[in-house]
């Protein structure tokens, strides 16, 4: 079985389950130590600081190929990218998957699921803005446009 947490554009009822949903055996509700931030692109990054509570949901599938079709999925749109950050490096900005541990929403142990995170560095440099509430909603945070 091959878990996932999620926290974004992936989670259920976003804009993005559906590049998973049918090979989701199961989704449940969980909770990781860090911090998620707003990406100018319309969509959020986590840290793994232990600074707070990343809200989102451990995604369970079959099939370890699921893992290669999220990592290339989970990459920037080179495009995207240039477009709001014309003098960072897309390739050193990308999310690295890891393994972290998460919690249900009481704060039982769920165990090590992979995630897709970034550092605090790579988050400040692409403009990142804390979500304090560590629940990053789609329709609750436009886009920022780039600067003129």
């Amino acid at each position: 079985m091959i878990k996932v947490f999620v926290y974004g554009t992936l989670k259920p009822g976003e804009v993005n389950y559906s590049q998973c949903d049918r090979w989701v055996i199961e989704a449940c509700p969980a909770i990781a130590m860090g911090q998620v931030y707003q990406l100018p692109f319309g969509y959020p990054a986590m840290v793994a600081n232990g600074k707070g509570i990343v809200q989102g949901a451990v995604l369970s599938f079959a099939d370890s190929a699921i893992l290669q079709q999220l990592d290339e999925f989970e990459q920037h749109d080179p495009d995207v990218f240039q477009r709001y950050c014309p003098r960072l490096s897309p390739d050193a900005h990308h999310y690295q998957r890891r393994a972290i541990g998460v919690f249900n929403p009481e704060g039982i142990s769920l165990g090590s699921v992979w995630t897709y995170l970034m550092t605090s560095t790579q988050v400040l440099q692409i403009g990142g803005v804390l979500v304090p509430s560590g629940n990053w909603r789609g329709i609750d945070i436009p886009p920022q446009m780039p600067s003129s």
